[in-house]
C-alpha cells in the first residue's frame, strides 16, 4: 500500500472515540462501499470488495495509525467525465477505499454534532435531509411569486477555492479540536498521475495548491462551509436564494433589483475569494424557461404557473445517449459488457438511473413512456445488428415478447442513496 505523510501533533489530542473502530464499522455498513455499488479504487487499487475481505483487519490497522497520529490521506487518482454541452471535462479525484471510510466516518460525526452547522433557509445542497428534489420544489415556488430570476453559479468552485482562508473557517469554527489536523490534511490532497494525466488536469483547471478536489467525502461539508457567510449576507440583504453546491438561482420583483443583487452578490463571493461565472449568468423575465439541476422550470401559460420538468430537447439527449451507449458496435468495445444480458442489465440500470435522477420531474409519466420506448428500440437494434433485419424480420409477435423487445418495461427507478 503507498503509505501517505502522516499528520497530526504529538501536543494535540488523537480522535480515539470519533473515530473509533465501532463509528468506522458502522459507516461502513451504511456506506456505498459495502454494496453492489461500491465506488472504484484509489491510486492504491485496492478495491471496496478486497478491503472487506479483511474488514476486521484493515479496521485495527487504521485505527492503529488514526489513533497513533500517523494516518495521512493519499493522493487521489483523477477520472475525466465529459461536460454534457462543452468541451471541458469534469475531474472526480478518487480516494483510496479506508480514505474514503475514514473522510465519511469525520462527516458523520460533524453532521450528527452539528459542528460545521448550515442555519439557513437559502441552501439545500449536501445537508442531511435536504436535496436536488427540495431545492428545485422551492424554486418553483419562488419563481411563481418573482418576476424575475438571475441563474448563475460561482466560477471554478471547488478549484479556486482559496485553501488557506477554508483551514482558517476549520481552526476558527472547531478550535482546537482533535480532527482539525485530519480535516486539513485532506483539503491539501492533491491527484497522482503520470505527466500526461497532470496536464489534462491543469487544463481543466485543478492547479497544485488550489481548492478542494471533488470526489472526496469531506469536499461538499467544505465547500458549505467555505459559504457559511455568504448565505447569512444574501439572507438579510431579503433576495430570495436557491443555493445548491456552487449553483444558485436569486429571485427579484424588477431588472433593476436584479441588476443590484447581482452586483451585491458579487461582492459577498470577492470576499471568500470567488467570483461568478459571467458566461453562465443569465436573467430571466417573466414567464421564461430556466434550467436549474438538471431540470426546467418552465412556465404554463398561466399567471404564476411554473413546473419544473425535463425538458423536451433533454428527454432527446437521453435517448440519443442511450441509443449510441448500447449500440452493438460500441457495446463490443466494453471491458464491462461481456454478454447480450451484460447489454440488457447495463440497459436497464441506466434507464433506471434518469428515472431515479428524474423522479419528481412534473412530465415524469412522459419520461418514463419515452424511455420504455427507448429501450424496446435499443433491444431491438441490438438483435438486428447480431443476427441481421432479415432474421428480426420474420420473427412474429410471440416470438418478439419472448426476446423482450414487443413490450419493454422500464425498470424501477434507482433513487440517489444519500451518504
Amino acid at each position: 500500500m503507498l503509505e501517505p505523510k502522516p499528520v497530526g501533533s504529538a501536543l494535540r489530542s488523537r480522535p480515539r472515540r470519533i473515530l473509533a473502530k465501532s463509528r468506522l464499522r458502522h459507516v461502513w455498513d451504511e456506506s456505498r462501499d459495502s454494496s453492489k455499488r461500491a465506488g472504484a479504487p484509489g491510486i492504491d487499487n485496492e478495491s471496496a470488495r478486497q478491503f472487506a475481505a479483511n474488514l476486521d483487519s484493515n479496521l485495527d490497522e487504521v485505527v492503529k495509525r488514526l489513533h497513533n497520529g500517523s494516518y495521512g490521506f493519499s493522493r487521489l487518482r483523477p477520472v475525466f467525465i465529459e461536460k454534457e454541452g462543452s468541451n471541458k471535462e469534469r475531474v472526480i479525484c478518487i480516494p483510496t477505499v479506508r480514505d474514503r471510510l475514514v473522510q465519511r466516518t469525520i462527516v458523520e460525526y460533524l453532521v450528527t454534532s452539528q459542528r460545521i452547522p448550515i442555519h439557513n433557509s437559502s441552501s439545500f445542497g449536501f445537508i442531511r435531509g435536504l436535496g436536488t428534489a427540495n431545492a428545485i420544489a422551492r424554486a418553483v415556488e419562488l419563481r411563481s411569486v418573482y418576476e424575475w430570476c438571475l441563474k448563475t453559479d460561482i466560477e471554478s468552485f471547488f478549484d479556486q477555492v482559496p485553501r488557506q482562508l477554508l483551514k482558517g473557517k476549520v481552526a476558527a469554527t472547531l478550535q482546537d479540536h482533535s480532527l482539525v489536523p485530519l480535516i486539513c490534511n485532506a483539503i491539501d490532497c492533491e491527484i497522482k498521475g503520470p505527466p500526461d494525466v497532470q496536464a489534462r488536469a491543469t487544463r481543466q483547471g485543478i492547479r497544485h495548491g488550489s481548492g478542494i478536489r471533488q470526489g472526496m467525502p469531506l469536499s461538499p461539508l467544505l465547500a458549505n462551509l467555505v459559504l457559511s457567510r455568504f448565505d447569512p449576507a444574501i439572507e438579510r440583504r431579503k433576495i430570495p436564494m436557491v443555493r445548491y453546491a456552487d449553483d444558485l438561482l436569486l429571485f427579484f420583483g424588477s431588472r433593476e433589483e436584479a441588476q443590484r443583487g447581482q452586483q451585491f452578490v458579487e461582492g459577498q463571493l470577492a470576499r471568500a475569494g470567488l467570483k461568478l461565472s459571467q458566461a453562465k449568468t443569465t436573467l430571466h423575465g417573466p414567464e421564461k424557461h430556466v434550467l436549474f439541476l438538471g431540470l426546467e422550470i418552465a412556465f404554463l401559460g398561466t399567471p404564476s404557473k411554473y413546473v419544473a420538468r425535463v425538458s423536451p430537447k433533454q428527454i432527446l439527449r437521453i435517448q440519443d445517449r442511450l441509443e449510441t451507449e448500447y449500440a452493438y458496435s460500441n457495446i463490443v468495445k466494453s471491458s464491462n459488457i461481456k454478454t447480450l444480458s451484460d447489454a440488457v442489465v447495463a440497459l436497464s440500470r441506466s434507464v433506471a438511473a434518469y428515472l431515479g435522477a428524474y423522479h419528481q420531474a412534473d412530465n415524469y409519466v412522459r419520461l418514463l413512456s419515452d424511455l420504455e420506448r427507448t429501450m424496446k428500440k435499443v433491444q431491438s437494434n441490438l438483435y438486428t445488428d447480431i443476427f441481421g433485419a432479415k432474421v428480426i424480420g420474420t420473427l412474429d409477435d410471440a416470438k418478439k415478447r419472448f426476446l423482450s423487445i414487443e413490450n419493454v418495461s422500464a425498470p424501477e427507478p434507482l433513487h440517489d442513496l444519500g451518504w
